[in-house]
């Protein structure tokens, strides 16, 4: 298991809510530049922190109940 510091864990939290935040939003909302940002999140993809991002559909707005 890896630790994961307070930035890896933020960057988490904001693509779980968002997977398609740009990377400078996701950077700026973290508090860091969009290097390292980027490295942070290639790491996380790498290492299956973060398995696949996904579209959740809304069944309401598709005429579903």
């Amino acid at each position: 298991m890896v630790d994961h510091d307070n930035y890896d864990l933020k960057i988490m939290a904001e693509l779980q809510r968002d997977g398609l935040l740009s990377l400078e939003a996701l950077a700026e909302r973290v508090g860091l530049s969009k290097t390292p940002c980027w490295r942070r999140v290639s790491r996380l993809r790498e290492s299956g922190a973060i398995g696949s991002t996904v579209a959740l559909l809304e069944p309401k707005a598709l005429g579903l109940e």
